[in-house]
């Protein structure tokens, strides 16, 4: 059986995957049978069947770093405005 075949995969929450189905990356919140949750740093979230997810190459981990580090200058610029008032 392949290294990277659905059985062997982990798929586990905090794991980071691509949604071939969505077309975006996510990582596993949780998983219930064959759906699995999938969450954002935007905190956007959504449902997905295990079949259709597979591990990050390395050019769809770099994205996901950058959309964590936007959110996290998002977040930084709200809390800044909030001081200010």
């Amino acid at each position: 059986m392949a290294a990277d075949s659905q059985q062997d995969a982990p798929w586990k929450p905090g794991t980071a995957v691509f949604d071939k189905s969505s077309h975006m990356v996510g990582v596993i919140q949780d998983q219930r049978g064959p759906m699995l949750t999938l969450i954002r740093p935007s905190g956007l979230s959504w449902q997905t069947s295990i079949v259709s997810v597979r591990l990050l190459d390395d050019r769809e981990r770099i994205q996901l770093a950058a959309l964590a580090r936007h959110q996290q200058v998002q977040t930084l610029a709200k809390l800044r405005r909030r001081v200010a008032l």
